[in-house]
């Protein structure tokens, strides 16, 4: 009787090591390119991207443990949504403002705009698109102004971002920004400006004979799946050019895509390569550890863990609203956030990306 009982411990013992011992999963690597998501992103599981799945997990647990200001992670890696996060009752269908994550897609329309034949030059002066400047303006040097120097945030004139209230609840946003006075020369100095980006807004409604939305929607958002259907506006009905542009993750997701693809969507050119390429180059030191290009922030990111580093550039949205783009990777993170609980949360959002995300996909 004892050795049978003996026997029976030892198959069960056997019977428990091949559930657990043997039972996980093996993945095969994807080799195939994703389809583009203009209906749907395609999943597929961390491993099957040569992506630590573990890792991943880690980083959702340090969000509920620790960062109640995150609303949302993705990661797409290879064209393939790997990851997909939502928090605090938010789902993949809930829009919000993505704040200055505006000012990248008024890059990309301005991009579109010159490309249609609608803008000149990037060099070409402001004033020569809007009617109304100098009616706004008391000061005849801020006539000098270039699309270039707008895209660059080296316009010269001071920053509204200081006192975003008496900005956003004047009636006309363009002439609120231009009523700032000039406190650099035009094209020297970089200061952050989101009232400088609303001047691209009235340029692009102007030479397109639409709305900002309207035209985005016809040149854009369309083309590449994006169903938008709200974007902040003053009360002459013009589109916030640097704030109010209101998206899911998911389609968050798709313009770094876009971007990460050279403005190539399902083999049509949406935006134009060179103009991809010409906004991504430093153009001028913003800080001590970012550069910017045509309203895309541009630096380096480390991996905490495996002491790498990459080049990577984003459009970042106040409280921590990020499309963070790593092309060495080929990587697409999005990170959203509840500005209300904090406003200033680089610190933390960057922590998930450098100590989780960015380990996940180490390969040796």
């Amino acid at each position: 009787m004892k050795a049978r009982t003996i026997l029976v411990i030892m198959l069960c013992l056997l019977l428990m090591f091949n559930i657990t011992g043997c039972s996980k999963k093996t993945y095969n690597r994807i080799t195939e390119k994703a389809p583009f998501p203009t209906e749907e992103w395609t999943r597929a599981y961390p491993e099957e991207l040569g992506m630590s799945s573990e890792m991943l997990d880690k980083a959702d647990k340090r969000i509920k443990k620790a960062y109640p200001n995150i609303e949302s992670m993705l990661v797409v890696k290879e064209g393939y949504l790997v990851y997909e996060k939502y928090y605090k009752l938010n789902n993949e269908t809930k829009i919000k403002d993505t704040y200055s994550v505006t000012k990248s897609f008024m890059s990309a329309l301005t991009g579109i705009a010159i490309e249609k034949g609608l803008i000149s030059s990037i060099d070409d002066k402001v004033a020569e698109y809007i009617p109304e400047f100098s009616e706004y303006i008391d000061d005849e040097r801020k006539k000098d102004i270039t699309i270039k120097q707008v895209l660059t945030m080296t316009g010269g004139l001071e920053s509204i971002d200081n006192n975003y209230t008496s900005f956003f609840y004047s009636d006309d946003w363009l002439k609120a920004a231009l009523a700032k006075p000039l406190v650099n020369s035009p094209g020297e100095v970089f200061v952050y400006n989101t009232g400088l980006t609303q001047l691209l807004s009235s340029v692009i409604a102007n030479v397109s004979g639409m709305s900002v939305m309207d035209f985005a929607k016809e040149n854009l958002f369309e083309k590449i799946g994006m169903n938008v259907t709200y974007w902040q506006s003053d009360k002459q009905g013009s589109n916030g050019g640097g704030s109010g542009l209101c998206l899911t993750s998911q389609d968050m997701a798709r313009f770094g895509y876009l971007y990460l693809n050279n403005g190539l969507w399902d083999n049509e050119q949406v935006i134009p390569a060179e103009w991809i390429e010409d906004s991504l180059k430093s153009y001028i030191k913003a800080n001590d550890t970012q550069d910017y290009g045509y309203l895309f922030w541009i630096e380096k990111i480390s991996d905490t863990v495996n002491s790498k580093t990459y080049s990577m550039f984003q459009a970042y949205g106040s409280g921590g609203q990020i499309i963070m783009v790593i092309p060495e990777l080929d990587m697409v993170i999005v990170i959203t956030c509840d500005r209300l609980i904090s406003p200033t949360v680089k610190p933390m959002t960057r922590a998930i990306i450098t100590d989780y995300i960015l380990p996940s996909a180490y390969m040796e």
